[in-house]
């Protein structure tokens, strides 16, 4: 064969397809100039990659156009298995480019979901102070394939958050992103993280996923939404800031999680009596791992409501085979904590406390005493 030969081009269209679909869009498009037979096959890769628009000679006036014709410049018949827009907007251009960038992405997602797409990424980042997401257009997305979406950086309102329209989506992770909106709910979500979220400050929004298999709430900001239909999950993270206690009066209307076997919790369930730590205890009977991340305690979290006191009604985690102590130290809250399990009659083999990285004999109550952490 001679050494010119080009055998890329022969291999099977599939095949230089999938190799597309791993390069950035503008890159896969530029591919149209090797050779007459490659004039066509960015417009069926199975996955399109967009970043930007920093960097871009125009900005959004010269980026949103070409995403545009990208996306409406697709074969038809050609499957859409994920599409990930991975965005830097720099708006010092102008006053008008909020809105001018805000119209091109909303036709970017409504486009993607009706060429079928299964996995759809939208993470913005947008350099402006104060911090300006993009927002979404206040209807709902609509769309029979979609499986997964990721929200990142934008700013949701009670249309958009309506996920009831997409009845195969799985799997959801909302970040850094401003909820506006008094409901989210979806009843096929069986995955869901949010994270990094601002949250109304006079309001709680009601959230309903009765699919629920595993939630992550971490760091968000505002008032704690309600929590609806956690009663299936399996695999439960639950994180805030101290201070958002209500949480812990919440529990109170929660029957028990018949299903739940993996529990981390971090930060708020430590309250004055370690009441939602008990609850968890005593509502979760298949419990098999508990994961509790302990920092620093704020000394006025409120207790739950009502007369229960933790210790006195039986405690159903039964199955549980092993409790993890993440924290900065041993202090007297951990040590609380121990005595509680220790109650409970959770034996101490099954105790793992883990302080900055390093994990400490559970010989006995004294060694835990005396252990000083620098």
């Amino acid at each position: 064969m001679a050494s010119g030969a080009d055998r890329i081009s022969n291999l099977p269209d599939v095949i230089l397809h999938h190799i597309l679909s791993l390069l950035p869009a503008q890159d896969a498009v530029r591919t149209c100039v090797l050779a007459q037979s490659w004039r066509h096959h960015w417009r069926s890769t199975p996955a399109v990659r967009v970043a930007g628009c920093t960097g871009w000679a125009g900005g959004v006036y010269t980026f949103g156009p070409f995403v545009d014709g990208l996306l409406s410049a697709r074969r038809g018949g050609a499957p859409l298995e994920s599409c990930d827009f991975e965005l830097d907007v720099d708006l010092d251009l102008g006053p008008y480019d909020v809105p001018k960038m805000q119209r091109h992405v909303n036709g970017w997602i409504r486009r993607a979901l009706r060429r079928g797409v299964r996995d759809l990424r939208f993470r913005v980042s947008v350099s402006s102070t104060p911090r300006l997401p993009l927002t979404l257009e206040d209807r709902p997305l609509v769309s029979e394939h979609l499986t997964r979406l990721e929200l990142v950086g934008v700013q949701g309102n009670a249309g958009v958050l309506d996920f009831s329209c997409c009845p195969a989506l799985e799997n959801l992770v909302i970040e850094d992103c401003d909820v506006r909106s008094l409901e989210m709910h979806s009843p096929s979500v069986k995955h869901l993280r949010i994270r990094y979220c601002l949250f109304y400050s006079n309001n709680r929004t009601w959230m309903s996923f009765p699919s629920l298999v595993s939630f992550e709430f971490i760091t968000n900001v505002g008032r704690v939404p309600v929590l609806d239909s956690l009663t299936e999950a399996t695999d439960l993270k639950l994180s805030a800031y101290p201070d958002l206690y209500v949480f812990n009066r919440d529990l109170e209307w929660c029957p028990t999680f018949s299903k739940l076997k993996t529990l981390v919790l971090g930060y708020w369930f430590v309250s004055a009596d370690l009441s939602a730590l008990v609850w968890f205890l005593r509502h979760a009977p298949l419990l098999e791992k508990l994961t509790l991340k302990y920092l620093k305690v704020d000394n006025n979290l409120t207790k739950m409501g009502g007369n229960d006191k933790p210790l006195e009604q039986p405690i159903a985690a039964s199955n549980l085979q092993i409790v993890e102590i993440k924290c900065k130290g041993v202090d007297g809250i951990v040590l609380e904590i121990l005595e509680v399990l220790n109650d409970i009659g959770i034996p101490q083999e099954k105790v793992r406390v883990q302080v900055s990285g390093r994990k400490l004999s559970m010989n006995s109550h004294d060694s835990l005493c005396n252990c000083h952490v620098p």
